[in-house]
């Protein structure tokens, strides 16, 4: 494994990526700005991670990215400036974690199995396995069977091969083409995958689709969303990494798709 350049460096990297961006004030007050953004990433990465991750290191990463954000953002084809820096934060966090390496070969391949079982299920049963189909593919209890999707989750997060998107997550891959992009086969790309998530959100449940609502496209956390829908945070977790395990397979295999 390669091992991950000091953080002064990757600093410094980031910074003269950020040229682009005119004049040194103008520079900061943009980063002064936008911090608010850094903060809400750090929250929503950090509700997947065990609580001895250090969240001031993972806002030191994520403030790298948005540095480096605020240099590549090209308005004239990407989305929103939020929309772009939230990728590049977030991708820059995962980055942080996964060149600290904490997550055990062992849990790796449990969350591979729990990955293949929530797919074999859902493809014979057509909708997302419950909790009782799902122990006893996977061979626990069901009262064993939270603590082994959590394990599953946080291994997938960061170090799963490459996690969907750049975190993990399925957002990015479902946001409208930029304007003005004009490069046919990523158009064709987006759409193929776009194609794809409502192909299963169809066979979701109505508390499913509303857990995928509102975490990707209204932004909000696992412990409101459970607030909201009047279950445990646990639950909502449960969920969410039920559907994310189906768009991994159906999306990209056992690598990357988005």
């Amino acid at each position: 494994m390669t091992a991950a350049r000091p953080r002064s460096d990757r600093l410094k990297a980031a910074y003269r990526s950020a040229e682009a961006v005119r004049g040194e004030s103008e520079r900061e007050t943009e980063i002064l700005r936008h911090l608010p953004l850094v903060h809400s990433v750090v929250e929503r990465v950090c509700s997947h991670l065990p609580s001895s991750v250090d969240r001031d290191d993972l806002f030191h990463a994520g403030v790298i990215g948005l540095i480096d954000a605020l240099g590549r953002f090209d308005a004239s084809r990407d989305n929103a400036f939020s929309t772009y820096a939230v990728l590049r934060i977030r991708g820059q966090i995962i980055d942080e974690l996964r060149a600290r390496d904490w997550v055990p070969r062992g849990a790796r391949e449990r969350a591979r199995e729990y990955q293949r079982a929530v797919n074999d299920l859902n493809a014979k049963l057509g909708r997302l396995p419950d909790d009782r189909e799902l122990a006893a593919r996977l061979k626990v209890s069901e009262a064993d069977l939270p603590a082994r999707e959590h394990e599953a989750q946080l291994a997938v997060q960061v170090s799963l091969d490459a996690p969907a998107g750049e975190d993990g997550s399925i957002g990015d891959g479902v946001a409208a083409p930029a304007n003005g992009d004009t490069d046919p086969a990523r158009h064709i790309e987006d759409e193929d995958r776009r194609a794809v998530l409502l192909r299963v959100l169809t066979t979701l449940s109505e508390q499913e689709r509303r857990v995928v609502k509102l975490y990707y496209f209204e932004n909000l956390l696992m412990k409101e969303i459970a607030g909201l829908l009047g279950v445990t945070e646990s639950r909502i977790c449960q969920i969410h990494g039920r559907i994310l395990a189906v768009l991994r397979q159906r999306l990209g295999g056992d690598g990357a798709f988005l």
